[in-house]
């Protein structure tokens, strides 16, 4: 079972997750999205974002920025599954980086940018298809937590039109530095 959880954050650490956008892919078919306004209340969902931990790996556009609001709340998950090897970590990680595997699979692209990519690759239309289904009519546009999320979601989805052997292993691989 290969279940991926697609993080968006809008906030900062100095001001905080002001809003979070979950999409489950499911065998890489979206499943389920979240939306949660949390000015102030984002600490009261530790538990959501273990549970969610456990169930599978977590996937971002740029991931390190979401992965870095993730630790400032809480450092680490417990032991969690790493969904790859069979073995257990204590880190919100593996992470898939939609950034990460497209500047690495497709090599000379202008841009890399979430939107960019949405573009680049014909997803548009799809993407507000999909937006329409689940949020709301006032955040269809980016820069809104599960509107990005699933342009994310669309990236990963995309993967599998250009490569046939599409799998956890190999997109956290391509998310490893390349020292590692």
């Amino acid at each position: 079972m290969n279940v991926i959880h697609i993080i968006d954050f809008e906030g900062s650490r100095n001001l905080g997750i002001s809003e979070f956008g979950i999409v489950t892919l499911k065998n890489f078919e979206i499943i389920g999205t979240r939306m949660e306004y949390c000015a102030d209340c984002f600490e009261n969902h530790l538990e959501y974002f273990l549970s969610l931990r456990q169930s599978g790996i977590f996937a971002a556009h740029s991931a390190q920025t979401e992965d870095g609001l993730l630790r400032h709340h809480w450092p680490s998950p417990g032991s969690v599954p790493t969904f790859i090897n069979g073995g257990t970590t204590v880190s919100w990680g593996p992470w898939i980086d939609t950034k990460l595997v497209y500047r690495r699979l497709f090599k000379g692209l202008t841009s890399y940018e979430l939107r960019d990519l949405v573009a680049s690759f014909d997803l548009n239309f799809t993407l507000r298809e999909l937006a329409k289904k689940y949020c709301s009519s006032s955040t269809i546009n980016f820069h809104n937590s599960l509107f990005d999320a699933l342009a994310a979601a669309l990236l990963i989805q995309n993967l599998s039109k250009h490569f046939s052997n599409v799998s956890l292993q190999i997109l956290t691989s391509l998310c490893k530095s390349k020292g590692s």
